[in-house]
């Protein structure tokens, strides 16, 4: 343990900031330091400041605009990022941390597309920082077991491997009403949750793919689609709109605190 705590600053206090900010401010609190918020939105980070002074008794975290996050790194003296704003955003501050002297921890996926990840690794290489990409479906302790079974050799050598995974239309449909329904923003599911299947399979049988062929349609979701099905609503969506009160897919904001 080195003797003094590494400072973090987490950039992105969307819900799954939540996670990460109530680990540094709570049960990790004594190896590590919170020491700023960075967000386009301002409630959100007044949020988490107030969550973690009712949860943990954790003093106010300095609060910047996304516009001054250099500056933030630089009066906070940050050790470590933690970047979970919208996917497409990751690279800009994975770099300008790297090449502040930070490491990073970022949410899953990376980033979206091949040349954002070959700018990361250049960074990286170029600065001798390290990149961290957390997975949390690793440490689900079904998944874990799974990982422990298969080193242990009780099914003998692994010759191929058929993995499927059905995404329920509750999750499916969260997706497709939130920001990663463009795939300018998330790379489409195919890079934002099949990142977490190619992560699963690569840990449990301690290999990577040699060539990857992927193919897809919008199937069920979709104006189409959901006209097909009977399922579409032609109102304005907005919070409380009172024609949403019989729609399936409809995210009740109002019932989040």
């Amino acid at each position: 343990m080195p003797d003094a705590k590494r400072r973090y600053a987490v950039v992105g206090l969307g819900a799954r900031a939540q996670t990460f900010v109530d680990a540094l401010a709570g049960p990790y609190a004594d190896r590590a330091e919170l020491v700023g918020f960075c967000d386009v939105n301002q409630t959100r980070m007044t949020v988490h400041n107030r969550w973690i002074a009712e949860s943990h008794g954790h003093a106010a975290v300095p609060q910047y605009e996304a516009g001054d996050f250099g500056r933030m790194l630089d009066e906070q003296r940050v050790d470590v990022v933690v970047v979970t704003s919208m996917d497409r955003t990751h690279d800009d501050y994975i770099v300008a941390a790297l090449e502040a002297g930070c490491d990073v921890v970022t949410e899953k996926p990376m980033t979206t597309d091949p040349a954002r990840c070959r700018r990361i690794l250049a960074a990286a290489e170029k600065t001798g920082g390290n990149v961290r990409v957390a997975f949390n479906y690793r440490y689900n302790p079904v998944h874990e077991k799974v990982r422990e079974v298969l080193a242990s050799g009780a099914i003998g050598e692994i010759g191929s491997v058929h993995f499927e995974w059905l995404l329920d239309v509750r999750h499916g449909a969260d997706y497709f009403r939130r920001w990663h329904r463009d795939k300018a923003n998330a790379g489409g599911l195919m890079v934002h949750k099949a990142t977490h299947h190619f992560d699963l399979v690569n840990l449990w049988i301690d290999a990577e793919p040699v060539t990857v062929y992927a193919d897809g349609k919008l199937f069920f979701y979709g104006e189409s689609n959901g006209k097909q099905r009977g399922l579409a609503r032609d109102y304005e969506r907005a919070a409380g709109c009172a024609a949403a009160g019989d729609d399936p897919f409809a995210i009740k904001l109002a019932d989040s605190e």
